[in-house]
């Protein structure tokens, strides 16, 4: 839900911007095309920042695992998983999802 990951960054004055693209265009962002299209310095800062920690989801998510399965504090791991609950994510297509598997299927 992007509009909603934009006003937990508090800038959901961009969410109309955002509504115009892919999950893919969202994802390769730069600060040069946020300035094209009028974003203030500070917000593409932000912005880039959060689109990078959205790139590393899948390795945090490993790291809160491996510190669960050490028997670790689950406080931290909730509120992480929490805030990631908030971010954007890809939708899911069983298109997508059974092309994979037939191509991890004749790599077997």
């Amino acid at each position: 839900d992007v509009p909603a990951w934009l006003k937990s960054l508090r800038l959901h004055k961009y969410a109309a911007l955002f509504s115009q693209m892919t999950y893919e265009e969202m994802m390769a962002l730069t600060e040069c095309q946020l300035e094209a299209q009028n974003v203030t310095k500070g917000a593409r800062h932000k912005i880039v920042i959060s689109i990078q920690k959205l790139k590393e989801r899948q390795n945090l998510l490993k790291s809160l695992e491996r510190d669960i399965l050490e028997g670790g504090n689950l406080r931290v791991p909730l509120q992480e998983l929490h805030q990631m609950i908030l971010t954007p994510i890809k939708a899911y297509s069983s298109q997508t999802s059974s092309t994979e598997e037939h191509s991890r299927d004749a790599d077997s």
